[in-house]
């Protein structure tokens, strides 16, 4: 496949095996504000519900901060698909529902990975004048991709592009073929991290937080069947971002044992990156 294709036929393997397969029930509150309107043009807030996206139908381009909040009551997250000049919402989704090669026409931006069922996540992209689809292509119990029930819609980024500095990242990560790798070491806190793909194909990174004794290899096991309690808790991550791309990831980590893990199929046998070592478990202290 190309490297700036987008990879529709394995998009639902990209999130099958995240745990946001499956509906939950949360303790936490909602975020402050769910769904207001935000006065700040560089803030895009985004609500989701099952199976929709609330969020204004066009923003200013720039530098964009991407607050999804999640209402349930299952998991989404936020796929964010550049569409060539002339090419719609419509022409993206009937080319994932005929199958085949990808279109050259649809670039992935990324957006913030899954939180969990009533809570938020947050990334930092700057996001050029166009037309975007948004996406959620986290499967449902019956294995059908959320876009496919109509969570879906288009977002227009309009001209001219505000000036704003990019935030400084305390933390920095590269995504290779394939590996995490951490410029310096993650610990709990409040954190802004840069995640730069300087692989060869598209990746994404799902920051799981395990429970007591569990590894990311246990999130990928259970992934498998999805049989009993998951081992461990989406919190976040970005979405896929196309080669030489970055974008930030803004939260806060508490300590604890994390899986990295990037769900994205390969281009030459489709098995996700994560059977090709695109895997690891840190610790945050």
């Amino acid at each position: 496949m190309p490297a700036r294709a987008l990879p529709l036929l394995a998009l639902c393997l990209t999130t099958a095996l995240l745990p946001g397969c499956q509906s939950r029930e949360s303790s936490r509150p909602l975020p402050d504000a769910a769904g207001a309107a935000s006065t700040d043009p560089s803030v895009l807030r985004v609500t989701a519900t099952d199976f929709s996206f609330e969020a204004p139908d066009q923003i200013p381009a720039g530098l964009t901060t991407i607050r999804l909040i999640n209402k349930g009551p299952s998991l989404h997250h936020i796929e964010l698909i550049k569409l060539d000049q002339g090419k719609t919402l419509p022409d993206f989704l009937t080319a994932l529902k005929a199958g085949g090669p990808p279109p050259s026409w649809a670039s992935m931006i990324g957006g913030p990975n899954v939180p969990e069922f009533g809570d938020s996540s947050t990334a930092i992209v700057t996001l050029d004048p166009g037309s975007y689809a948004m996406i959620c292509v986290i499967p449902g119990s019956d294995g059908m991709p959320h876009v496919m029930k109509g969570m879906a819609r288009t977002i227009t980024v309009t001209s001219p592009a505000r000036v704003t500095a990019e935030p400084v990242a305390d933390v920095m990560v590269k995504l290779v073929d394939y590996d995490f790798q951490f410029a310096q070491p993650l610990t709990a806190g409040h954190h802004t991290i840069r995640v730069e793909n300087v692989g060869e194909q598209v990746h994404e990174m799902v920051l799981v937080r395990l429970e007591n004794g569990k590894t990311a290899a246990d999130v990928a096991a259970w992934a498998e069947k999805m049989a009993g309690p998951p081992p461990g808790a989406v919190h976040g991550g970005i979405s896929g971002i196309m080669p030489g791309e970055h974008m930030f990831i803004v939260a806060d980590l508490p300590a604890g044992n994390y899986g990295l893990l990037c769900f994205f199929p390969d281009s030459k046998d489709g098995k996700p990156h994560l059977v090709h070592g695109m895997i690891k478990t840190i610790t945050v202290a």
